[in-house]
This record gives C-alpha cells, sequence and structure tokens, in this order.
C-alpha cells in the first residue's frame, strides 16, 4: 500500500505545471517533509525552475528566495569517477539538474560511508573517499535531490566524457 508521502508526490500537484519530474530514486517522504516544513522555498524554486527557459540560461548564481534558495548554473566536462568525489552537504540541500548532457549520479546512504573527511561549515560540504554506490543515469528528464542524509557523487561520465550544462538548485534544510 501507497504512503501518504508517495501518494502525494505521483499526484505531482507540487510540480505547479514543472515540466521536468523528480527522479525514482528520490526519497519520497524526506521530500515530502522538507516540502511541508518551507512550501515557500518549495514553491519558488519550481517556479524559477518552470518559468526560466534552462537550455538559454547564462552560468552563474541566481537568486530565487535571497540564500534560503539559489540556483548556481554550471558548464563543466563530465569525469572519470576515480577523479570525482563523494560529498554531502548539511545546511542545503541540493536539487540537480542536468539541462543538457548526460552524466551518472552515484548516490548511497550516509549511515553506510566510510572515510570522512572534515566537514566545512563556511562552504556546506564535507567530501568522503572510496566508497561504493548506487549509479543512476541523468539526463534533461528529471532532476535529483539530495538531503543531508545522502552522499552523492556527481559529474560522472557515462561511455566518455561530454559537456555538462547543470543547475543546481540549494534549497535550506528545514
Amino acid at each position: 500500500m501507497e504512503n501518504i508521502a508517495q501518494k502525494w508526490l505521483n499526484l505531482k500537484e507540487w510540480k505547479d505545471g514543472l515540466k521536468i519530474d523528480v527522479h525514482p530514486s528520490v526519497d519520497a517522504e524526506e521530500f515530502y517533509n522538507q516540502f511541508f516544513k518551507r512550501p515557500d522555498l518549495w514553491k519558488a524554486t519550481f517556479s524559477f525552475l518552470r518559468d526560466n527557459d534552462l537550455s538559454k540560461i547564462e552560468i552563474g548564481k541566481y537568486p530565487i528566495v535571497g540564500e534560503e534558495a539559489f540556483a548556481l548554473v554550471q558548464e563543466y566536462e563530465s569525469k572519470k569517477p576515480e577523479d570525482a568525489r563523494w560529498e554531502t552537504h548539511k545546511k542545503y540541500i541540493d536539487l540537480q539538474y542536468v539541462i543538457e548532457g548526460t552524466e551518472e549520479m552515484e548516490i548511497m546512504p550516509l549511515s553506510e560511508v566510510k572515510n570522512a573527511c572534515p566537514y566545512d561549515e563556511e562552504h556546506d560540504i564535507q567530501f568522503y573517499g572510496k566508497n561504493e554506490g548506487k549509479y543512476y543515469l541523468a539526463d534533461p528528464n528529471s532532476f535529483f535531490l539530495f538531503f543531508p542524509k545522502e552522499v552523492h557523487r556527481p559529474g560522472l561520465q557515462t561511455e566518455h566524457s561530454m559537456k555538462i550544462k547543470k543547475i543546481v538548485v540549494k534549497i535550506l534544510n528545514a
């Protein structure tokens, strides 16, 4: 039987006209809880994604709700797994959406991670050494949400390195 969070997610009312979907790997219960703790931030985020032509958006930082929700548009070449780092954030939730290109994201629960480096509070990031997670394809069809309890390694090449255009929205963790 579907729980309340999964039903809410599947109804898609939270999207409010947003064309892209949430990736199936996203923790529905955590998304539900975070959304209803700060619906203003989430609605503003989805409005920003819906109302801007992301294929034409310039590289840079875009305020959505001050420093509580903001977008970082970036371009880079996807990397070999050995050249990418595992990371988590405590202050912000990451919404990551690949606008152009295809990359892989590797994800694992924080409870299973080893080899933690010290947390950098100023940059809200903690890196980790070698770990093994689950790989997911990231493309323009869906976005990922990374909550503080999830370690992620984004920007991984698929068969070969390619240019990626991505938007990362930082949403204050409620």
